[in-house]
């Protein structure tokens, strides 16, 4: 698998570099990078939303406590849906949808985490990133404008350092391509 990684070095490069010129982009050019996130976050939040009502699905074939799967299934196919009809110029609307999300989804996460406490370890983990999540979604809620300069920010921070990254991986990749041998630690042989 590393050998076929080195000979490819060059893709995690152009991914890089891609990656640091989308985020630069979302930077520069604000208004189409909201756009282009109104229908990506529509996109994402129906398979989301489609993930969590299969999940609840099998959860009900096997223990019969679903719905909390369920509600995240239905809040997030309805936000995606509500996104796609609700036109870019009132993206403010949409960072209410995901507020909602987000807070419906991290108070039901600190339920489910409630209830599994005595089945699994550290259930305080899924308890404390639903808390995270239910105050981000209400911050967004009290705060909408907050939610549009937070995303971009996030979407072009993202972006940037996996750029910065793939092009660290493809740079080593490509010295493991031109010297295998000292790379791994093994010298080459005198013979």
């Amino acid at each position: 698998m590393l050998a076929a990684s080195t000979r490819q070095w060059w893709a995690f490069v152009l991914q890089g570099v891609l990656g640091i010129i989308f985020g630069v982009l979302v930077l520069l050019f604000p208004g189409a990078a909201l756009t282009t996130f109104v229908a990506l976050f529509a996109a994402w939040a129906v398979i989301s939303g489609i993930g969590a009502l299969a999940q609840g699905w099998r959860e009900a074939q096997h223990r019969g406590n679903s719905w909390p799967y369920f509600l995240i299934g239905v809040v997030a196919i309805a936000a995606g849906v509500l996104a796609v009809f609700t036109p870019a110029s009132t993206l403010l609307a949409l960072i209410v949808f995901v507020g909602a999300w987000q807070l419906v989804a991290g108070l039901t996460e600190i339920y489910v985490a409630y209830r599994i406490r005595r089945e699994i370890e550290n259930e305080w983990i899924m308890a404390a990133a639903g808390l995270l999540r239910a105050i981000l979604g209400l911050a967004f809620l009290v705060m909408p404008g907050l939610g549009v300069v937070v995303t971009l920010v996030v979407v072009a921070a993202n972006a940037f350092a996996f750029g910065v990254l793939a092009i660290a991986t493809g740079l080593r990749l490509r010295t493991l391509r031109d010297h295998p041998a000292s790379s791994a630690g093994m010298r080459p042989s005198a013979a």
